[in-house]
Order: structure tokens, then sequence, then C-alpha cells
């Protein structure tokens, strides 16, 4: 492994580092901040600048080159100062896209190593066409022999790999001796930890949309994002069912029964109303008891209401003995991830208070329920119950939606 040049140290900055006393001088972020420079200047800019600023990067002697968790980018600062600055752009976008793509949590139960290298040969081949520098890397995985055009996904490369239709790496990731792969093997990636990658690559792709770049997102990113941010509760029916359901029973002297008329009487006539949707109120339980796991879920359900069912107006509330958070979110205004604020214990006397005073027209409440239970607010307000886990919970209004 090549080392350091004489005179050249590492000064040690306010980040995880596995790092040797001996270096004292070199400013190893700033190295690496002039990398990511170049990333900003480049195509995906938008995308992968935004990635970048949602990642943690530590400097590790411990690994031979480079790897990532998924969430974490870890390098190397004797292989990252021992390669041209262009080369060190294509390690960072390489582990980058490894991220993007989200190859930690697309690997299922496929053997490791050889989903490394078929990963590591989707992305630089890619990064070889684009005319990315390998300078002093050129032996790492990659080989256009098969994937000449880039129409092979990594799981059709890993099935060629495994029938001998593809050679096989010898060396690590980069070229090196080490004979290891860049993506850390963990015998399984945790729901929190997925949820985690699937959220930045996530708000990756809106940022990307939002600056008007989203032709350069490969559009294999959002088909995986489409499937793992399927939301567990059927929101489009669940929402139509139930307020279909009260649409039946709307009947207001605005609307007069025009078939007494004739018989001068004035009777209340039933009508449809549009506008349950225009206010709807989401509160989320955000007390010790609820895991990290179910924010993450709540985030996921949260984002498709806002973005598939469009309500006017959407306040998310975040509550547990009292409320904590307060944001609003017009109809089409771009959504991103809640961060959470409280995890206190779980009152939802705040929660009744706060619709008899404002009044939405509908309210979601997300809640394990584990308190007391909530007394009925003054108006017939439509509200949904969420109920993570509790399944003893019976309200005596409102509908309840289960979800283990």
């Amino acid at each position: 492994m090549a080392l350091v040049p004489n005179g050249l140290a590492i000064r040690r900055k306010h980040q995880q580092t596995m790092i040797s006393e001996d270096y004292m001088s070199i400013d190893l972020n700033r190295e690496m901040d002039r990398v990511k420079s170049k990333v900003f200047m480049g195509n995906s800019s938008a995308f992968l600048g935004s990635l970048m600023c949602s990642l943690h990067f530590s400097w590790d002697e411990t690994i031979p080159t480079a790897c990532t968790d998924g969430l974490t980018l870890k390098f190397n600062p004797n292989f990252f100062m021992s390669i041209p600055i262009d080369t060190r752009k294509t390690v960072l976008l390489h582990e980058l896209w490894h991220v993007a793509k989200m190859h930690s949590i697309r690997r299922g139960d496929r053997d490791p190593k050889v989903w490394n290298e078929a990963c590591d040969i989707r992305i630089n081949n890619d990064l070889e066409r684009e005319g990315q520098s390998f300078i002093a890397v050129e032996k790492c995985w990659k080989d256009q022999s098969v994937d000449n055009n880039g129409i092979l996904c990594e799981e059709q490369i890993y099935d060629l790999l495994n029938q001998g239709k593809m050679r096989k790496p010898t060396t690590g990731s980069w070229g090196d001796q080490s004979g290891q792969g860049d993506l850390e093997e963990t015998t399984e990636i945790s729901n929190v930890m997925k949820q985690q990658i699937i959220n930045v690559v996530a708000q990756a792709v809106q940022q990307a949309t939002l600056a008007g770049q989203a032709g350069t997102i490969p559009g294999g990113i959002k088909s995986t994002l489409d499937t793992f941010l399927a939301p567990i509760v059927p929101w489009t029916s669940t929402l139509y069912q139930f307020f279909t359901e009260l649409e039946e029973e709307n009947y207001s002297y605005k609307h007069v029964n025009r078939r007494y008329l004739a018989l001068d009487m004035v009777m209340p006539g039933k009508y449809k109303d549009e506008s349950k949707l225009a206010d709807l109120a989401y509160f989320i339980d955000v007390s010790g008891s609820i895991t990290d796991e179910q924010v993450l879920r709540c985030n996921s359900e949260l984002k498709y209401i806002q973005q598939e069912i469009k309500p006017g107006k959407l306040t998310v509330v975040q509550f547990d003995t009292e409320i904590q958070d307060i944001r609003v979110f017009l109809e089409d205004e771009p959504f991103d991830k809640i961060e959470i604020i409280g995890r206190g214990g779980t009152c939802l006397r705040c929660v009744k208070k706060y619709i008899d005073e404002h009044k939405p027209t509908a309210a979601v409440i997300f809640s394990d329920l584990e308190c007391d239970p909530m007394v009925q607010p003054k108006d017939d307000i439509p509200i949904i119950w969420v109920v993570l886990s509790n399944y003893g919970f019976k309200p005596t209004f409102g509908k309840v939606i289960k979800i283990n």
C-alpha cells in the first residue's frame, strides 16, 4: 500500500477517526472538501450533493482503501493521499453511487462478496464511460467485455458472475492486494437503518427535482425507491372509504331537500362534502415509547399522504405530554422528513385541546396509545387512529388502523 508522501501528514478534525498520531500537518478534511467541490460541479450535482450532505465521512486506517455501509463513507488516509485528485473524485463518486443505488439493502440473501463485485462493476463501468479517471486504480473491479452498453443491472451481473460468464475479480475493490470489497458485510441490516438509507436517497431525489435536475437521476433509483417506499397503510382506499362513509350522513339546511318544497316543507338535504381533506391534521406521538423504526415508518406514511392524497392543508403536530412542534404544508408544497422533537410521556389531552381550538376538517393520530383514552372532541371531526402495536386499543369514536 502506498504511503503518504514525505513531509505530508494529517491533522485531526472534529470527526470520527482512526488515524495514527504520526501525521500532524495535512488537513485531510480540506483535501476531501476539494474533491467534494468537484462533485458539486459535475453532473447530478443536486442529487449527489444532497446525498453527500446527509452522509457521515470518516478516516480509518484499518480498512484497505474505502468503503460504505450505506450511511457512512470511510476512507483510508494513506490510500486517499496516494492517488491523484481526479482519481479521488472517482472513488468518492463510486462510494456515493453505492448509497444512491441502495446496494446495501438490495443485497438480500445474496453472497456479500459476489454482490459487492457486481455492484462495483456496474458503477465503475458507468464511471469509465463518463470519462472519470482511474489512474493508480486500473485494477479495480470493472468489466466492459459483457456489459459494454450499460444495460445490465447489478442483479444480472451477479448472476453472470455466479454462472462463470463474467471474469471474477482477483484483487480488492480498488485493485489492492487485500481482496476485500467496499461494501461493509453485515449479517443483516436493521429495519431502522434500511429506512434511514431510503430516506436519505428520497430526500436527495427531491432536492434534485426541485433544482430542475430530475433527468440526471438514473431511472433505476426511482423505481427502487417506489418499491421500498410503498406505505403499509393503503391510504388512498382507507381515506376514500372513511370519508365516503361520512358523506352519507351529511345533511344541512344549506342544501334543501327539493322533494319537500312542493309540500311547503323545508327539510335538510343530503350533500357531498368535498372539503373533508381541506385541512388535515396529522398528530405524531413522539413519546419515549415510540421506537426509531416507528418514527421512520411514520415519515413514510406521512410523505405518501402529502404526495398522493394531496390535502389542501396538512398540519403535522408532534406531541408527547404536550404539543412539541407544528409544521404546516400546503397542497403541492415539498415534504421533507420530520425531525422528531420530544420523547417524554404520552397524553392525549393536548391533542383534544388542539382539535377543539383549531377545528381541522379531519385528523389522523399516529400513536402506540400507551396512555389514557382521549375524550371525544366537541365538534364531530372525523378521526382515524393509526395504532402501533397496541392491539387492545378500542376507541369509542373514530376509525382504527393497526400497524405491526
